[in-house]
């Protein structure tokens, strides 16, 4: 089958047994389009559990002519919705084929902001409209599905919807379908027409999620998979329980690093096998089609699912190998501008990623000093949680890796307290800023001494520096943010109140007795030392209040 790239895939009409359109589908090939099961299921069936007995009428809105043909549901291809909201996919056959294309690019969606453009047939608008809107970011059960958000002043996806492909506004591929919608008025009934009151919230079920029900449309989408296909790869080894508790943990957001390293020793460990199963199980397209638990070692624990964005295996790869497939994954998709545009938001790198035996990559040292280190900088800003894993010991990597951070928490430090000595005089209880930067450089110093004299407690030693530099970079990042934050909230507060200062002169209201108190108070907490920032908040806004009360009551009396 070819994929049209950057061309709309022509979108399909599926109506009812009185000619009632019911929603919308994609064609993914000349005999198959994609919709979603309750929209089929309005059609008629034995319930919502059953796919109709009989065809449905589809109409090939793209082809010459917008012909209609019947459709029906191909065995082993209905996955009705589940009432905690998984599933509501159906694959239907078409009777008579499609003569040519273009078909939906389907594409694994690879970095949030996205805009997208949607067609849909709403019961007012038969012949289609247009709703643009933006991704926001995975929820529902299981994480299957996304969020999308339209502009209240625009159309919004409504009844009739259901089914339509999501297309990226740049590229032109498909990401996703859409599932359903929210209408406040209604009480979270879909509403009816594309005038009806609606919030601008609706769902769309993302590619990986079609094709994790749907495995048969895999070779239909394009793009690299969130995880390598090294990590699939049968293997009967038993998963070490305390690995995989320690991965779920760290992904889970119950340990508090950004940065896990893990040796592994060889790839038939039951450490090495904890973290291919972390990698799969977490995976929204790969993961057991019984659920996030289902297989012989569904007792252990796993990481949530979604919860890792990215898991590589390092092992034979060149750097540029390597370092291609990361950014291939966190920067702008196939097509983008080399930059976001104005009205976009900036698109984050992957939150969360294994790279897994990363000695023995091609090119190990080139690997680390390239591509490793820097994403390791991100890590404590933006809360990047990253599983490195190796193979051996390592220890000149490792200790490589470890100067690094050692080196960044020296920086971190230094920036804390450089935004300590601003906030200190004024912002009562400005948190203290950690040292720990020189007890660690001299940790490591020891560490490289004891590797040069082949000291056998080496490993637990290195073990234990990288998880206290890595907590310790963590309370410094958020010390750091911490007194920027207090710093910004200061800033904002004089601000106002010099404003309201600014708005009394000009009222004529600068001396006035009624405002005195609150108008010194207000300032006094500025000016004064130190300063309580709960207790500024509520001065300015009192002293605000009572400013506009008098400026309103002046203007009534004249």
């Amino acid at each position: 089958m070819a994929v049209n790239h950057g061309t709309e895939p022509w979108p399909a009409r599926i109506r009812g047994p009185h000619g009632e359109v019911l929603g919308a589908g994609l064609a993914v090939d000349d005999r198959h389009v994609l919709t979603c099961a309750h929209v089929v299921a309005e059609a008629g069936g034995d319930g919502a559990a059953d796919p109709p007995t009989g065809p449905v009428d589809v109409d090939l809105v793209g082809q010459p002519g917008a012909p209609t043909t019947s459709a029906r549901v191909l065995p082993d291809c209905w996955v009705p919705p589940t009432v905690d909201g998984r599933g509501d996919l159906a694959l239907l056959e078409l009777a008579t084929p499609l003569s040519h294309g273009p078909f939906a690019p389907l594409r694994r969606l690879r970095s949030w902001g996205r805009r997208v453009v949607i067609c849909g047939y709403p019961q007012t608008l038969e012949q289609g409209a247009y709703v643009r809107a933006r991704l926001r970011g995975r929820s529902g059960a299981g994480r299957e599905r996304v969020q999308m958000d339209s502009p209240a002043t625009g159309p919004q996806v409504v009844q009739g919807f259901s089914g339509a492909a999501v297309v990226d506004e740049i590229t032109g591929h498909v990401v996703g379908m859409v599932v359903s919608t929210y209408d406040d008025a209604a009480g979270g009934r879909e509403a009816v027409a594309v005038g009806a009151p609606a919030s601008g919230l609706s769902w769309m079920i993302p590619v990986e999620t079609i094709v994790h029900h749907l495995p048969s449309l895999r070779d239909r989408v394009t793009g690299a998979p969130s995880v390598d296909l090294d990590f699939l790869r049968p293997d009967p080894t038993p998963v070490d329980p305390s690995t995989a508790r320690r991965i779920a943990d760290f992904f889970g957001h119950r340990l508090p690093a950004n940065v896990l390293v893990m040796v592994t020793v060889h790839p038939g460990s039951g450490a090495a096998a904890a973290v291919r199963r972390a990698a799969v199980r977490s995976s929204r397209e790969f993961r057991p089609a019984g659920g996030p638990s289902a297989g012989p070692d569904d007792d252990l624990a796993a990481p949530p699912i979604g919860s890792i964005d990215l898991a590589v295996d390092a092992a034979g790869r060149s750097t540029g190998d390597m370092s291609q497939r990361i950014a291939g994954w966190a920067g702008p998709a196939d097509g983008a501008p080399a930059g976001p545009r104005p009205d976009d938001d900036a698109e984050p790198p992957p939150r969360a990623l294994i790279i897994n035996n990363l000695d023995a990559a091609a090119e190990p040292e080139q690997l680390l000093t390239e591509v490793v280190l820097p994403l390791v900088d991100q890590a404590p800003a933006r809360d990047l949680r990253m599983l490195l894993t190796f193979r051996g010991e390592s220890v000149p990597l490792r200790t490589a890796l470890l100067a690094h951070r050692v080196a960044a928490l020296r920086s971190t430090e230094d920036a804390a307290r450089a935004a300590y000595r601003v906030v200190a005089p004024l912002v009562a209880d400005a948190p203290p800023v950690p040292a720990r930067a020189t007890r660690l450089r001299v940790r490591l110093t020891a560490l490289r001494a004891a590797a040069a004299q082949g000291d056998a407690s080496l490993p637990a030693r290195l073990a234990d520096t990288e998880w206290t530099t890595d907590r310790a970079l963590r309370e410094a990042e958020s010390v750091r943010q911490r007194l920027v934050a207090m710093r910004d909230r200061w800033s904002e507060l004089r601000g106002r109140l010099d404003a309201f200062l600014a708005m009394a002169v000009r009222h004529g209201l600068s001396e006035d007795p009624g405002l005195g108190p609150d108008q010194r108070r207000a300032h006094g907490l500025f000016v004064d030392g130190p300063c309580d920032l709960a207790a500024a908040e509520a001065a300015v806004r009192e002293y605000g209040e009572a400013l506009l009360g008098r400026i309103e009551a002046g203007r009534g009396a004249a």
